[in-house]
């Protein structure tokens, strides 16, 4: 919002025309088509894909639409737009926004050239939609970063960087065109030592583990990644190695190494996975409201008693039973 706009206090919560248009778009989209299609792909625990593209031939599912969310001024651009797809349903919804967060690891820490080269086939076209995956997390290193075992070596020879190791909880793991990789280079320095790789489509090397079952979420490709031997060219490394080697130094010679990549995307994404929870929770509050004002509810057996096994004074030890 312009500062024109504001009211003479310099605080509204009005998001404005761009933002409201935008929400009320998205929120359609929801409601017409996320909504209709979540039970079927929830149940069958699979990407959906014709959503994917219904979105992508809208512009909903697109470069120039997120990257417009991320940098609108007020920086609500995106978690409005987080919301209401999650208002939809939280399966599909993460199947449309994935592909942000391999996108934000390098749209924040890349170079121009890999921003220009590598986001673009994160997304795709409509008729060819693709896929990112941000791989950090690993078996024995789920928040802390700092306990990642993923290796990357650097091969002067070739200038390739030899990537091994195991990711796991990826989003789209192993089903995208382009995954993004969190890998240790200096091991003794922690998370300090680590640095970003983006993997193109058809790696040699790059392969998907196991599938997760969940118990929810269900529409949204949760998966391992193996790396064996994967070789990354040069230009694969986020930010160059220049910038790598210098960050290095620093740390060798006892001064700060600055920002911490792995870290800075989810610093970066955080509000927007909050904006996430919104839109679940707005969901639930009206699926309970309606349901608790429809004319059948009344003669409907009430929460408690389906719920509660306290009634019967079977489930108890005698000494606890009580009237119900």
């Amino acid at each position: 919002m312009s500062a024109e706009d504001q009211p003479a206090g310099g605080f509204t919560l009005d998001p404005g025309p761009d933002i409201t248009q935008m929400r009320e778009w998205v929120h359609g989209f929801a409601r017409d088509v996320i909504r209709p299609a979540a039970a079927e792909w929830d149940e069958r625990e699979e990407t959906p894909w014709p959503v994917i593209e219904e979105a992508s031939k809208i512009g909903l599912y697109s470069l120039d639409f997120f990257g417009q969310q991320w940098l609108e001024p007020s920086g609500l651009g995106t978690p409005v737009a987080f919301e209401e797809l999650f208002w939809g349903d939280a399966g599909i919804g993460l199947s449309l926004t994935g592909s942000c967060l391999a996108a934000v690891a390098v749209g924040s820490n890349g170079t121009p050239e890999q921003i220009g080269e590598w986001l673009p086939q994160m997304f795709g076209s409509p008729g060819d939609v693709r896929l990112g995956a941000f791989c950090s997390s690993e078996p024995d290193a789920g928040s802390d970063v700092g306990a990642i075992r993923t290796r990357a070596v650097y091969q002067k020879a070739t200038d390739e960087w030899a990537l091994n190791g195991t990711k796991t909880w990826a989003t789209n793991g192993g089903i995208a065109d382009v995954h993004v990789v969190v890998a240790s280079v200096e091991p003794h320095y922690g998370s300090r030592g680590q640095a970003t790789f983006i993997v193109p489509p058809g790696t040699p090397g790059l392969s998907q583990g196991q599938k997760f079952r969940k118990h929810g979420i269900r529409a949204s490709h949760t998966a391992e990644v193996i790396l064996d031997d994967v070789r990354v060219p040069g230009r694969c490394l986020v930010g160059g190695k220049e910038r790598l080697d210098t960050r290095l130094a620093r740390i060798a010679e006892g001064r700060s190494s600055g920002e911490q990549a792995a870290m800075k995307t989810f610093e970066a994404s955080r509000p927007s996975v909050a904006a996430m929870a919104v839109g679940i929770a707005r969901a639930a509050l009206e699926y309970a409201r309606d349901y608790a004002g429809s004319a059948s509810s009344s003669a409907a057996p009430s929460a408690r008693t389906r719920a509660s096994p306290s009634c019967s004074p079977t489930c108890r030890p005698a000494s606890t039973r009580r009237g119900c």
